[in-house]
């Protein structure tokens, strides 16, 4: 959205006196009068000369482009600026702004915090950084939502802000409303003006779309600014927008501030309207626009930033009284922020909708919503995606029908700067989904109770413990838009793993997934230690060597009842003999290391293989690279056979966890979920 709806400051250059000015004053003197699209090329030759005007220049067009609405552009040359000048906060703060338009969010949040170290007063640094770490918050509706272009009344100019205007829709649109009408220097477009189209819904399909736009009155168009509008619910009255040119004095920078006024007139017959009336609280030191009208006619909600707001912009209203309207009430720090909030609208008098840059959202403006009882209101809940996105998300109206809308956006996509989409609205969308499944012998097929099921959320970093029941079920409610990963255990059996991700829109509410299929060790079931080298002629274990060992270790605790051998292998060189020899001193290395970690003797003997069982052609006297000699210098454990007496332990280990247990991931070894379905490789 372009920023002349947003800081509510209009200006109009002053005619004639700029010429003979410096190369860097002229493109100043743009800047200061909003002309940004003529700034554009004076900022860019500065920039391209690498002198000491360099960095300012590349901030310069950086604020040029976002105040403009190109973001991609805006911190492309944000992060030029950033690379030579480190201490100006506010191009970092600017920066970060357009990172998170663009959906670079954790871009946004790293350039958000270098503000906050140089600029330590201001909140908004850290506060911002948190949302933009947060935005999986905002990206899960919670009704099934579509938005479709609508293509026939968009351009490329700004159009926006539509109303429903009894068999048709009125929108504020930047486009030429009339031959040799003269064009805004701010963006190179012409001066707002308000447009109808009329709706038509087409058999089949559920949401009226507008047709061909013309200017709605032009008796309501002037010169300059007019738009955006609310009607009365007769349509009689209505209140818009207006800026007019200043007449008069001008102030010290030689220019003519403008600022955003409300205006009504009532309407007379044959589209036409009563002469425009200011309203009363009109002023030439701040702004008034933006207003939304209830349906009873009695309230009037309206922008400003007078004196005493919460922050940039806030939204006000003010109630009919037998006098006229009454004094104006802010409507406090519940709805307005810090920030700029804007565009209200009132839906059947019962829920308020805005947007906000200083509520935690998607983009720089999102749109809100809060509950009316009264002459209070809800906390303000996000409109989430895909109704917000990164861009800006404003202007939005609800049809009484409550299955349709439309919004305004400027996100990636659309036919130019602000486009008009419509909406339609279905059934509401499950707050969590039902995730079950079975756990199974490979196999054999049959079902495993009391498995165990370790739950990883990835989104809350959480894993929960599930147990299978009987007919090997599990189950889980989880929330749309979470991503799990799932490793099924049991004592006696490999892990097998999967891996799954909820749609964000999904309708149903359950979700099945594939079995999780366990295998069951089995006696001479061997397994090659990948990583267990030894140096030539030596059997110490190797700092490499002891992190496959911890495996075996883990491996035997989870398994207690399983007995196994490890089996040590030399390559060729050497004599049968001494390779024997060799092979049992590395394998008897290896099981002291893991019955010194705690395993008994017991359950773990060492054998030597010699080179008699070699996995390449490196026999005797056959010339090969010190690779493949190391290849069949290897280690492999083998299951030899299963604990029958006393000794075999009463409670498995994964009796430890228990159905419903809450555990974070630091509470498991970093490799627990990466070992998961080769049954080759269970260690």
């Amino acid at each position: 959205m372009r920023t002349k709806y947003v800081v509510l400051l209009i200006v109009a250059l002053l005619i004639g006196g700029t010429q003979g000015f410096a190369q860097k004053a002229k493109a100043d003197r743009l800047f200061a009068a909003f002309n940004y699209s003529k700034a554009i090329p004076y900022y860019e030759k500065l920039a391209s000369k690498n002198n000491r005007h360099a960095a300012y220049a590349m901030q310069r067009l950086g604020d040029c482009h976002r105040l403009a609405g190109n973001f991609e552009e805006s911190a492309r040359w944000y992060s030029n600026a950033t690379v030579i000048d480190t201490t100006n906060a506010d191009l970092f703060f600017n920066y970060a702004q357009s990172l998170r338009s663009i959906g670079k969010y954790e871009e946004a949040a790293e350039q958000f915090l270098r503000y906050a170290v140089l600029k330590p007063g201001d909140p908004r640094g850290e506060l911002f950084a948190r949302y933009s770490r947060e935005v999986n918050k905002w990206t899960e509706p919670e009704f099934e939502y579509e938005l479709i272009n609508a293509e026939a009344i968009n351009t490329s100019y700004a159009d926006f802000s539509p109303v429903y205007a009894k068999d048709g829709v009125i929108f504020t649109s930047d486009r030429m409303a009339r031959t040799g009408e003269k064009r805004y220097g701010w963006t190179g477009a012409y001066y707002l003006d308000l447009f109808y189209s009329q709706l038509k819904k087409e058999e089949g399909k559920e949401y009226s779309e507008p047709g061909a736009p013309s200017l709605y009155s032009a008796g309501l168009s002037q010169a300059y600014h007019d738009g955006p509008a609310t009607f009365s619910s007769d349509f009689k009255t209505v209140y818009f927008t207006r800026v007019t040119r200043k007449i008069g004095e001008i102030d010290s920078t030689r220019y003519y501030t403008n600022k955003l006024k409300i205006y009504s007139s009532k309407y007379l017959e044959e589209n036409k309207w009563s002469d425009p009336e200011p309203f009363f609280l009109n002023s030439d030191s701040y702004s008034v626009g933006h207003p939304a009208l209830t349906v009873d006619g009695k309230t009037l909600y309206f922008v400003s930033d007078m004196p005493g707001g919460q922050g940039g912009t806030d939204i006000y209203k003010v109630n009919k009284t037998d006098e006229g309207w009454g004094p104006a009430e802010n409507l406090g720090s519940n709805i307005n922020t810090f920030g700029n909030e804007m565009f209200p609208y009132i839906h059947k008098d019962k829920v308020l909708y805005f947007s906000s840059d200083g509520h935690p959202g998607l983009g720089s403006l999102d749109v809100f919503m809060s509950s009316i009882d009264g002459s209070n209101y809800g906390k303000p809940e996000n409109m989430k995606a895909p109704v917000n996105s990164p861009a800006d998300d404003f202007g939005i109206v609800i049809n009484d029908n409550d299955r349709e809308g439309m919004i305004s956006s400027n996100r990636p996509g659309g036919k130019g700067d602000d486009d008009i989409y419509l909406i339609t609205i279905k059934e509401r969308l499950p707050d969590s989904v039902l995730i079950s499944g079975l756990v199974k012998d490979r196999e054999s097929l049959e079902v495993l109770r009391n498995s165990t099921v370790f739950a990883w959320n990835l989104q809350a970093d959480e894993i929960v413990i599930l147990k299978t029941d009987d007919k090997g079920y599990y189950e889980i409610w989880a929330k749309r838009g979470s991503s799990f990963v799932m490793k099924g255990m049991k004592n006696g059996f490999s892990p097998d793993c999967l891996s799954l991700a909820i749609d964000p829109k999904a309708k149903e509410t359950t979700a099945e997934n594939r079995d999780l299929l366990l295998g069951k060790y089995k006696v001479d079931q061997i397994f090659r230690l990948e990583n267990i080298y030894y140096d030539f002629d030596k059997w110490n274990i190797r700092a490499d060597a002891s992190v496959e060992l911890d495996k075996v270790v883990a491996f035997l605790n989870e398994n207690p009842d399983i007995i196994v051998e490890l089996g040590s292998h030399t390559d060729s060189r050497g004599s049968f003999k001494y390779n024997e020899r060799l092979s049992e001193r590395r394998a008897q290395s290896a099981v002291e290391y893991i019955v010194l970690n705690g395993i008994s003797n017991k359950r773990i003997t060492a054998k030597g293989y010699g080179e008699y069982q070699l996995v390449n052609r490196c026999s005797d006297g056959v010339k090969c690279s010190d690779e493949e000699h190391q290849d069949n210098r290897r280690t492999e454990v083998k299951i030899t056979g299963v604990i029958e007496s006393e000794d075999a332990k009463v409670e498995q280990p994964l009796d430890v966890y228990k159905k419903g247990q809450k555990l974070g991931i630091s509470d498991f070894k970093d490799d627990f979920f990466n070992i998961c379905t080769d049954s080759q490789k269970p260690l």
